[in-house]
């Protein structure tokens, strides 16, 4: 009895002594708990640190962060911010140290927060992100501009359930090109993909010549599957087992002939349906398809109410452009495209223009044309006639060099543009004046309906249908433009010449093509080969003005990089025959190309625009600081084994430069201040991924037309670095500033992007406001976006809150890792997104 009484008793010490305690090292241990709540702070702050690492990269690789993430970085942002409070409250006032009461609520709120920081730093994030669903082809595609038409609501209707009906494993639709095929099939996906009928709807173009391996990869992306292999085999395998596992319709558009869905990995079972649209009804036979539809025409009706709308007659009472409009519809045959190209030919056109056009439509075509493309090639060919200038007209043909359905880049026609395009008068236009002519240009196609606009900034597309016209419309006029791999070996085999050809635009070539002395074509303007063509010799090409070798189209991130170099032989450099012939070349284009020694470079006096974006040499000629035409410079991304540098410093006659190489550090006396437009990247000591897109790319796109200063820097302190770097600082309009130190006057008061990050100690973008705003006026007021990361002091983004600074332009704001960031940070801001 005794023994329990004993260990009873003990048990209640215990129990008594432990909170006992507690409190007594509340007390007598006040200090050790105010070192342990810093050191444990510490060490959250470095978790933080990872935890935003692995946020950014998940950012970069677009995938979406899991909740409980967020959850976890709003709470560590909280206590830390708590955490911060507390030793001012303690030192706030010395007598209270002495309140034993204060005392011990200081030190156990202390206790609280180091337990709370430690479970923080314990957490574990499975999984920390996950990839973003594929968009949906509501994402994708607008239906703004869709019309509802009766004739079309029965063949809707069939296709919708030929698709819902689970014995239909494949559906057809066919019609004449420029019908409407593809607007119609993306209508009955978005009705599916809106009823749920299926996990997935995934649209692919096809086009010609199919290239299985492109159809994989936006399968791929558009399912949000994610593997390994490699080859076309290994990935048709892959596919074939991942599909049969979900239930999807696969739009197959732009079908030309028999596909084999088994090699590209497309599994035909009640599961996996598949919609095909395409020209030749043959095609639908030939692919099995269940169920056959045919898009018929426009009726006389609906083709008149289409005609009004694109060329804006409001009302029907104008009878004389009733009658003459009526007439033109008849001429267009109910094809959807010509009517939408003729219409807005005729917009704001007075009776006269619309008479002509009618005489125009009524003029017989050359008997080369299939009967059913009459119509609507001589509607389109009237849609060019009436575009406003001669530049538009051969910008419009010069885009037809691009493949079906590619997706061009306005950097890509400016640079190849500006070297063939003949400019209105015998001015000699700059860049500046040469981007803001094709940008004029560009919008009159878009207008016209003559080019589309895409999903992908900064890029327009061409309709099969409007290019098969601009290259009959090129021939007739005795200026062929080639883009036939194929045709082109037979007519050289042939004739050995090329007469009354002036591109010579080949995509998608395989290794063994090769151009050599057998070319005989003293038109010739432009040469393309993209991405395995290779020049051995040339002969009778003196008229080039443009010559283009490629491994990738224009793009600001994601390029090539070393382990994807094209290695043509080793190593390719321009033989001595060909250079000699190269008189007239004014555009020089060599992309993700091993170039090795590429003094030839120094030969070419008349070139205009260099771009050598993502390949690979030693040292850039001294020779081209000579080359006084030299307009435009391109050594984005390039590995270059001597600093270019110095070379290029000397170029006064440069109006544009795009650089990045990550072992060349911007020198003293590096002066670009005669330059229009510049993107360059000073980031020697940072350590950005091959793979990685640098920062800023998304805003570049944006700028192919506007005035473009771009500069990215890590490192920078005013009052150490040279003058040159600070100069560039104050010029740029676009501006990442990594690690660096600056003082307002630095920047450019109509800064238009601006990303800082990794400034510890600064506590305010703008310090000292109210000395300077007298020199600086409204300051950031052309502003659009502002980044701020890993900026651990900063407080605010104006140090003086009583001075109203406003940021009318402002439309992004993205925060990331500013843990003392206040919530009031600058008003009148008009923000479409917050990002923090």
């Amino acid at each position: 009895m005794e023994e329990i009484v004993a260990e009873i008793a003990t048990k209640l010490a215990e129990c008594l002594w432990d909170p006992i305690s507690r409190r007594a090292r509340y007390l007598c241990c006040f200090n050790q708990y105010s070192g342990v709540v810093d050191k444990i702070k510490e060490e959250l702050l470095v978790t933080l640190a990872d935890v935003n690492k692995r946020k950014e990269e998940a950012h970069r690789r677009t995938e979406e962060i899991m909740p409980s993430v967020e959850k976890w970085l709003g709470e560590v942002n909280a206590i830390l911010k708590e955490v911060q409070e507390l030793p001012r409250e303690v030192g706030g006032g010395g007598k209270k140290c002495f309140n034993m009461s204060l005392k011990y609520s200081l030190a156990k709120e202390m206790d609280d927060k180091a337990k709370q920081m430690k479970d923080l730093m314990n957490s574990r994030f499975e999984p920390f992100s996950l990839p973003k669903p594929p968009p949906n082809l509501s994402d994708q595609f607008s239906s703004k501009d869709v019309m509802d038409f009766k004739s079309r609501a029965s063949i809707f209707n069939s296709l919708f359930e030929a698709i819902k009906d689970g014995k239909n494993k494949m559906v057809g639709l066919y019609g004449v090109g420029g019908s409407g095929k593809t607007t119609l099939a993306i209508e009955v996906g978005k009705k599916v993909e809106r009823l749920k009928l299926f996990d997935k709807v995934v649209m692919v173009v096809v086009s010609r010549p199919p290239n299985v391996r492109n159809i994989q990869e936006e399968i791929k992306e558009k399912t949000g599957f994610e593997f390994e292999e490699k080859t076309e085999s290994a990935i048709a395998g892959r596919l074939l087992t991942e599909l049969k596992s979900m239930k999807i319709l696969i739009i197959l558009d732009d079908v030309w002939s028999d596909l084999d869905l088994q090699q590209i990995g497309i599994p035909i079972n009640e599961n996996c349906r598949v919609l095909l649209t395409t020209r030749r009804r043959d095609v639908c036979v030939h692919m099995d398809c269940e169920e056959i539809f045919e898009l018929p025409l426009l009726i006389e009706e609906e083709a008149w109410d289409l005609l009004k709308r694109h060329a804006n007659i409001i009302h029907d009472s104008l009878n004389e452009f009733v009658d003459m409009g009526k007439k033109i519809v008849d001429e267009c045959k109910g094809l959807l495209i010509a009517i939408v190209t003729v219409g807005r030919a005729l917009r704001g056109k007075g009776i006269v223009e619309w008479k002509s056009a009618l005489w125009r439509l009524r003029q017989s075509l050359p008997l080369d044309i299939d009967e059913s493309s009459r119509g609507p090639y001589a509607c389109l060919k009237l849609s060019y006639d009436y575009l406003p200038t001669s530049l538009a007209k051969q910008l419009f043909l010069l885009c037809s060099m691009f493949p079906e359905d590619h997706q061009i880049h306005t950097e890509d026609l400016i640079r190849f543009a500006k070297g063939t395009l003949k400019f209105e008068g015998n001015i000699v236009y700059t860049m500046e004046d040469a981007r803001r002519e094709i940008s004029v240009s560009i919008n009159s196609l878009l207008d016209s309906c003559l080019l589309m606009h895409t999903n992908e900034p900064a890029c327009v597309k061409m309709h099969d249908l409007v290019r098969d016209v601009a290259l009959w419309i090129a021939r007739e006029q005795h200026q062929a433009i080639l883009v036939d791999s194929h045709a082109v070996s037979k007519m050289l085999a042939e004739n050995g010449s090329l007469k009354e050809t002036k591109v010579i635009s080949l995509w998608n070539l395989e290794g063994n093509f090769k151009l050599s002395n057998q070319l005989h074509c003293p038109t010739l303007e432009v040469l393309l080969l993209h991405p395995e063509g290779f020049i051995e010799d040339l002969g009778g090409i003196e008229a080039l003005k443009i010559l283009v070798l490629l491994t990738s189209t224009f793009q600001w991130g994601g390029l090539i990089w070393r382990s994807s170099f094209r290695r043509i032989r080793n190593q390719w450099s321009m033989l001595q025959s060909i250079v000699s012939s190269l008189i007239n070349l004014q555009t020089l284009c060599i992309r993700g190309i091993e170039l090795g020694d590429i003094s030839f470079l120094s030969q070419l006096k008349g070139l205009e625009i260099l771009d050598l974006r993502g390949s690979q040499f030693g040292e850039l000629p001294i020779g081209i600081v000579y080359m006084k035409k030299l307009k435009l410079l391109d050594v984005f991304r390039c590995e270059i084994e001597k600093s270019p540098l110095e070379v290029i410093g000397r170029c006064e006659q440069l109006e544009e430069l795009y650089f990045w190489n990550k072992k060349s550090a911007i020198p003293e006396n590096f002066s670009l201040s005669r330059l229009k437009r510049y993107v360059i990247y000073d980031t020697t000591s940072l350590n950005i991924p091959s793979y990685e897109d640098p920062p800023l790319v998304e805003y570049f796109d944006a700028h192919c037309i506007e005035e473009l200063r771009a500069l990215c820097i890590q490192g920078f302190k005013a009052s150490v670095s040279n003058s040159s770097m600070k100069d560039l600082i104050h010029e740029a309009n676009c501006l990442w500033l990594d690690n660096c130190m600056w003082d307002l006057n630095d920047i450019n008061s109509e800064i238009k992007h601006l990303a800082i990050s990794c400034c510890v100690e600064k506590r305010f973008i703008a310090d000292n406001l109210r000395t300077n705003i007298h020199q600086t006026g409204q300051v950031f007021s052309h502003l659009i976006s502002l980044r701020l990361r890993a900026m651990n002091s900063l407080e605010g983004v104006f140090q003086d809150s009583s001075i109203t600074c406003s940021l009318p332009m402002l439309q992004e704001l993205f925060l990331q890792s500013c843990p003392e960031l206040g919530t009031y940070i600058f008003t009148h801001a008009t923000l479409l997104s917050v990002l923090r």
